[in-house]
C-alpha cells in the first residue's frame, strides 16, 4: 500500500506552490519533505511534580535493593546526552506535569516550570491535570515556560474563545525541519473525558473528539506536504493502540496518561504494562505505527529510534526506556558491601534499559532551593482543629491508644470526604482504615501532619459500580477485617470507612449479611435514600484497594469484567490538604463530621 497517496499529494503540493509563488521552487514543500530520515525521539510523560529523586526497591540477583531513581537532575543529564549523540532528535513531553507532591502544593507549578526550562523541548502536549487549577493558572504556567512557546505547546482538540486567558497559548500542531530538509509534523491530543469532567477547565473550554481531530490535522499536514507524522497524545496506552488502527497516516504515537511502563524490566523485578517498547501496530491502511510511553514520575526517559523512507513510511523503530538510577544501593537501610555492589553493577551494565546517571549540576542547584523550602514548609500551618480526631480501625478497638470510639474513626471519614470533594464525579467514597495512619490532635494542623496521616504514594481512583457491587465490596472489607477473608489472616486495616454512604455493621452475621441498611447521599440535594442495587454510581477510593488489595476483591473483579476504572493520579494526601485549606479560607476549624454523615450508623461485634 502506498502511504498517503504520496505521489498525488506531491503533485498537488507542487501545483499549489506554482499557483501561490510562481516559479520559486524553493517553496515547494514536496521537494523539502520527500526525504528519508533517521530520527531519535526522546520523551517523558506524567512527571506529576515528582521533580526529586525517589527511593525504589528493585530486585538484583534475587535480592531486593533500595536505590534512588529518577528526578529532573538525572533526566536532564540523560536527555542532554541523547541530544548530543544523535544528529536528528525530537524531544517531547506528553503532559501531566502538574499535581502529585508537595512541590506542587507549595509552589503551584513554579518549581515544575523551572525544571521543565532546563530541557530544550521540541513540543509538549497538554494533559488533563494541567487544568486542575483552572484556565488562568494554566495560562500563567504556560507563559513561564522558556523552552516552549504557543507554537510548540500542542492541543489540537481543545479550543477556547476570544478573551479567555488561554487564547493563543497553544497550537494544534508544529512542524520541525531537519538539516536534510525532511519535515516532521507533531500533533497534540488530550484526553477529553478526564479533562472535562475530572479536572477544572472553565465552561468556555471546548473539547473535540480525539480521533476525528487527529485525522483532521493529519490530513492538513499531508496537504502541506508533510509525510512524517507524530501524534503526541495524552490519552493512555490502550487508547493509543486503538486510535492507531482508526487513523490513516499516523507514523509514531508518543503518549501519556496511563503511566505505562513499556519494555522488559523483569530482571529487576518490575512488571511492565507492555513488554514491547516500541509497541508496533498498523494504521487503518495497514502501514506501520510505533507507540511509546515512558512510565511516570521522571523515573525513566524514553528513546525511540525511527527510520523513515522518503515517502514517509516507517521502515523500522527500535529503542529503550532507560531507568535513571543512582549509584548507592541499600538493604535494610545499610549500604551493600563492595561484593554485592559489584554484582548489582554487573546487572546494570548488562541491561540497556538501566543506567547509573549523574545529576546535572545546574538543575540540582535550582532544585535544591525548592528542597530547602519544602523541608521548612512542612511545619507550615494549614488550619486548626478544636477537638481531637481519634482513629480506631474497627469501632471500639482503641487503636490510637486513647479512646475506644463506638462508631470507629473520627478522622477516616473526613479523609473520605476530602477524596469525595476533590473527585468531581464521585457519588461516594470508600477508604480503608489502614490507609489512615494516625489521629489528629487538637490544635494546629500542618502539612507535615497531613503526610503523617496519609504517608503512602496513593492516588484517587474512580470506579463505576452498581449499588449491589458497592454493598459487596463493603462486605469484602468487613470480612477481611473480622475473619481474615479467604486466607484467614485478619487485617484490621481493611475495615471500611466512607463518605456519601452510611450503613449498620453487624459483625455476628455471616458474610453477605453484615452490611445492613445501606444508604447513599445525593450529591446535589444532600438527601439520603436506600441504595439501588441496579443503579450505577461512581465510587472514588485509593488506587491501592482499587486493585483488590486488603481484601477489597470486588473492586478487582468488576474491573476484570468491565474494564479498568480511572486513576486520577491526584495525590491522596493532597486531597486532605485541600480540604483543610478550604475550611481555613472560610474561617472554619477541622472538626468531626456531623453524625448524620458518619458512615457507621451502628456497630455490633
Amino acid at each position: 500500500m502506498m502511504k498517503k497517496n504520496w505521489l498525488s499529494l506531491a503533485v498537488i503540493g507542487t501545483l499549489a506552490s506554482i499557483t501561490l509563488t510562481g516559479c520559486n521552487s524553493s517553496s515547494d514543500d514536496s521537494d523539502n519533505t520527500a526525504k528519508s530520515l533517521e530520527l531519535s525521539i526522546i520523551h517523558m510523560n506524567d512527571t506529576h511534580s515528582h521533580i526529586v529523586s525517589e527511593g525504589m526497591g528493585l530486585e538484583f540477583n534475587g535480592v531486593e535493593v533500595d536505590v534512588e531513581i529518577g528526578g529532573y537532575p538525572r533526566a536532564v543529564t540523560k536527555i542532554k546526552s541523547l541530544q548530543a549523540v544523535n544528529e536528528n532528535t525530537l524531544t517531547l513531553n506528553a503532559g501531566d506535569v502538574f499535581q502529585g507532591t508537595l512541590y506542587y502544593s507549595f509552589f503551584n507549578g513554579v518549581a515544575d516550570s523551572d525544571m521543565m526550562n532546563m530541557i530544550e523541548w521540541d513540543a509538549m502536549s497538554l494533559g488533563n491535570h494541567e487544568f486542575d487549577d483552572g484556565d488562568q493558572h494554566l495560562a500563567d504556567y504556560l507563559s513561564s515556560l522558556t523552552t516552549l512557546s504557543n507554537e510548540t505547546v500542542l492541543a489540537s482538540n481543545i479550543e477556547v474563545p476570544t478573551g479567555n486567558p488561554l487564547e493563543n497559548k497553544w497550537s494544534p500542531y508544529t512542524i520541525k525541519e531537519f538539516p536534510n530538509g525532511a519535515k516532521v509534523g507533531i500533533i497534540g491530543i488530550d484526553i477529553v473525558g478526564k479533562t472535562k469532567y475530572s479536572s477544572n477547565p472553565s465552561d468556555e473550554v471546548v473539547f473535540k473528539d480525539e480521533v476525528e481531530t487527529a485525522q483532521k490535522y493529519i490530513d492538513e499536514l499531508q496537504e502541506k506536504g508533510v509525510n512524517k507524522i507524530v501524534l503526541l497524545s495524552h490519552v493512555g496506552l490502550n487508547n493509543d493502540k486503538n486510535y492507531a488502527t482508526q487513523l490513516s497516516g499516523v507514523d509514531i504515537i508518543i503518549g501519556g496518561d496511563s503511566h505505562s511502563l513499556m519494555g522488559d524490566f523483569s530482571n529487576v523485578g518490575l512488571t511492565s504494562h507492555e513488554i514491547q517498547y516500541p509497541f508496533e501496530t498498523i494504521d487503518k491502511d495497514g502501514n506501520k505505527v510505533c507507540i511509546g510511553q515512558s512510565w511516570e514520575y521522571a523515573h525513566v526517559v524514553g528513546n525511540m529510534d525511527v527510520s523513515f523512507s522518503e515517502d514517509g513510511m516507517v521502515e523500522s523503530c527500535t529503542g529503550t526506556n532507560i531507568a535513571l538510577l543512582g549509584d548507592t544501593f541499600m538493604i535494610d537501610d545499610i549500604e551493600v558491601s563492595a561484593t554485592v555492589k559489584s554484582g548489582i553493577e554487573a546487572v546494570i551494565n548488562a541491561s540497556s534499559n538501566l543506567e547509573v546517571i549523574e545529576k546535572d549540576s545546574a538543575t540540582l542547584a535550582t532544585l535544591q532551593t525548592y528542597i530547602d523550602q519544602v523541608d521548612s514548609k512542612k511545619s507550615e500551618v494549614l488550619g486548626d482543629t478544636t477537638e481531637r480526631l481519634g482513629h480506631n480501625r474497627i469501632p471500639g478497638d482503641n487503636k490510637d491508644g486513647v479512646a475506644a470510639l463506638p462508631l470507629g474513626s473520627d478522622i477516616a471519614p473526613i479523609v473520605a470526604k476530602s477524596f469525595y470533594d476533590l473527585s468531581n464525579r464521585a457519588d461516594a467514597c470508600i477508604q480503608n482504615a489502614g490507609g489512615v495512619r494516625v489521629a489528629i490532635e487538637e490544635g494546629n494542623v500542618t502539612y507535615g501532619d497531613a503526610y503523617t496521616l496519609l504517608p503512602f504514594a496513593n492516588t484517587l481512583y474512580e470506579l463505576d459500580m452498581y449499588g449491589s457491587e458497592i454493598k459487596s465490596v463493603l462486605e469484602d472489607a468487613v470480612d477481611e477485617s473480622l475473619t481474615g477473608g479467604a486466607d484467614g489472616e485478619i487485617s484490621t486495616g481493611a475495615f471500611p470507612y466512607a463518605y456519601g454512604l452510611r450503613y449498620d455493621v453487624v459483625g455476628s452475621e455471616v458474610k453477605g449479611n453484615r452490611i445492613q441498611n445501606l444508604e447513599i447521599k445525593d450529591r446535589a440535594t444532600g438527601t439520603w435514600s436506600d441504595i439501588t442495587d441496579t443503579e450505577m454510581y461512581v465510587v472514588v477510593t485509593n488506587n491501592y484497594i482499587a486493585r483488590g488489595k486488603d481484601g477489597y476483591t470486588t473492586f478487582k473483579t468488576i474491573q476484570e469484567e468491565r474494564g479498568e476504572g480511572v486513576d486520577t493520579y491526584l495525590d491522596y494526601a493532597m486531597s486532605f490538604i485541600s480540604y483543610v485549606k478550604a475550611l481555613t479560607q472560610n474561617s472554619e476549624p477541622l472538626i468531626k463530621l456531623p453524625i448524620e454523615d458518619h458512615p457507621i450508623k451502628s456497630y455490633t461485634e
